[in-house]
């Protein structure tokens, strides 16, 4: 099962990834966490890329491509979060798994509004050693400022500013509206809002993926 998860920074993609992983034992593919090991590399082109990405800009499209070509051909079962975000990526992503002959099967699109968003974000903590996500109110750690998966010390990311969270927004509904609309009309399209409990959301999410026939492995 080849899942896309869909929605704006801030709108749960990674900790409903994360729990669908687990329960269904998916492959968690964020292009997000990708680009940013990329970024700690000491290259022209990561240098570039890590500038991009802490103004909120989108990386461009070959590379954002090649990343996803390569996961997506070593992997059968993958939730793949971060990517497509323009509608001619939407459009090359179809292309690549056509070639291969992996069809992206389910796309699950988050809403949240725009102000709920600023808030997630600039009160979210990051691990660094597993991604997992954390929020200093709506989801704090066990132990302040430490994971309670791995035990190492939280961050937060650098873009994470209001003002790089509006660009990022700005971007989202004026580029990825239409990748909405093409799984929509590919009839693969599940319309999730995003705003609620967590815990809550993941469970209605499980129980309409196994409606779906993926099954826990």
């Amino acid at each position: 099962m080849r899942i896309v998860i869909l929605g704006p920074s801030g709108a749960g993609k990674g900790t409903q990834a994360q729990a669908l992983t687990k329960h269904f034992g998916l492959k968690h593919i964020s292009t997000g966490d990708i680009l940013r090991e990329e970024t700690k590399k000491e290259s022209a082109i990561c240098r570039a890329v890590k500038r991009l990405m802490d103004r909120g800009d989108l990386v461009p499209d070959e590379l954002m491509l090649s990343i996803v070509e390569g996961i997506a051909a070593e992997e059968d079962h993958f939730i793949l979060d971060g990517f497509p975000r323009t509608f001619s990526q939407s459009l090359a992503l179809d292309a690549i798994c056509k070639r291969i002959g992996a069809p992206i099967d389910i796309a699950i699109s988050f809403s949240v509004p725009d102000n709920e968003i600023i808030q997630r974000i600039v009160g979210r903590l990051v691990c660094p050693k597993c991604t997992a996500m954390f929020h200093i109110h709506f989801l704090p750690p066990k132990a302040e400022g430490i994971c309670d998966n791995c035990g190492a010390e939280l961050i937060q990311r650098v873009d994470d500013t209001v003002d790089t969270v509006k660009r990022r927004l700005q971007l989202y509904h004026d580029l990825t509206a239409p990748v909405v609309d093409f799984y929509r009309r590919s009839g693969i399209l599940l319309d999730i809002n995003g705003q609620g409990d967590a815990h809550e959301i993941t469970k209605d999410l499980i129980k309409v993926l196994e409606e779906k026939g993926l099954e826990k492995r």
